[in-house]
């Protein structure tokens, strides 16, 4: 089968440069690898230039369509960026167009499937795309192109029971369908000892959906304990998260380094006690599946434990209220034995339900029950 994605943020994870990413890019990377694994051809339409911005031998096609530097803002989308999508995606081919994250591109590639004749999927990649909150993300214009992909896609992948069940309720006959996210891992890491455990790692964008206000509240609180928070600031920061950075920055407990090229990511968190979530609301956090690959815990709301994975296969602790982080984080060593136990359950956990080849059979199962 021949399978087309759209992503402009893949060239940089490609490439491993200090851009920030979001979790769809890292995601893709590995439901391409599955995809391939099982003998499917993939393309990916990105920006011109990418080539040779990457600069390396790939085993999918990476297809430039338009220039971003190019074109008057609005219009260009008319005149440049729509018909170089189109372009590129009518002379690859595909049997399927899939595309993630909630916005414009929803629309235009249901419309470019639509004119092609072929299955257009959708994957959910946030819960925000799924209620209310996607509003506060997009503009007017936006939301109805948004809207119009979901109502045009043949099949929507959900990463969660949240997902599902919010869009079960908008779209009642629509093919919808759970596939949580593939891991794709880089590099076999050790377990490590509890002993070389020496810190509390954070990962990801400074951005207002990580909730930094809350890691700081957490930090201030657990003055003994030494908090890593590796990543780099989004697009752009709300108030809220450049103030709760500067007093991150003021703490003796809190270490920054800094972004993390993708290959010292399974490093940095196979040397902590746990990996700390804060976010507001997440959809399937990669960061999750790559710390349970070196046997590392985590710690993060209840609210942002997709289908309730670390609570019910217990990979680490799910706090239903923000202020008893503190108290579970004092606590993490106090059943060595049980922690040693839930560090090999991490691993196992991970490497049975979020492999790329099995999760890429389910996606081509899916995919050939609505072909066209």
């Amino acid at each position: 089968m021949k399978i087309l994605f759209i992503d402009f943020t893949l060239p940089y994870l490609l490439k491993d440069s200090s851009h920030p990413i979001g979790g769809w890019a890292v995601q893709l990377n590995a439901w391409i690898n599955g995809l391939r694994t099982n003998g499917h051809q993939v393309g990916v339409l990105t920006w011109k230039g990418t080539g040779s911005f990457v600069n390396k031998k790939l085993d999918f096609d990476l297809i430039e369509t338009y220039d971003p530097n190019r074109g008057i803002k609005i219009l260009k989308y008319f005149y440049n960026y729509i018909p170089a999508l189109y372009k590129g995606a009518a002379e690859y081919g595909p049997d399927v167009i899939i595309q993630a994250c909630a916005g414009l591109n929803t629309g235009i590639m249901a419309f470019i499937a639509d004119r092609l004749n072929i299955p257009f999927i959708y994957r959910v990649a946030n819960d925000m795309g799924v209620d209310y909150r996607y509003k506060d993300r997009l503009r007017k214009y936006e939301q109805i192109v948004y809207r119009y992909g979901l109502r045009k896609a043949d099949i929507i992948l959900c990463q969660n029971r949240y997902q599902y069940n919010n869009l079960k309720e908008k779209f009642p006959k629509k093919p919808l369908h759970i596939l949580h996210n593939p891991f794709l891992k880089y590099s076999d890491v050790k377990i490590n000892p509890n002993e070389e455990r020496k810190y509390i790692a954070w990962l990801g964008v400074f951005q207002k959906q990580k909730n930094l206000p809350l890691l700081y509240d957490i930090a201030r609180k657990c003055p003994g304990t030494t908090f890593k928070i590796a990543g780099m600031p989004g697009k752009s920061m709300d108030s809220d998260t450049e103030r709760a950075l500067a007093s991150l920055k003021k703490l003796s407990n809190v270490v920054f380094v800094g972004y993390l090229p993708r290959k010292q990511v399974p490093l940095f968190l196979s040397k902590a006690v746990t990996l700390l979530n804060t976010s507001h609301y997440e959809g399937f956090s990669n960061t999750f599946l790559e710390a349970f690959s070196v046997g590392t815990p985590v710690i993060a709301p209840e609210r942002v434990d997709p289908d309730d994975i670390i609570a019910d296969n217990k990979l680490g602790i799910s706090v239903k209220n923000d202020s008893d982080f503190p108290e579970f984080i004092k606590n993490l060593f106090g059943d060595k034995n049980r922690f040693n136990e839930t560090k090999k359950r991490c691993r196992e956990y991970v490497y049975k339900n979020h492999d790329p080849k099995m999760l890429a059979e389910r996606l081509i199962k899916v995919i050939s029950e609505v072909k066209k």
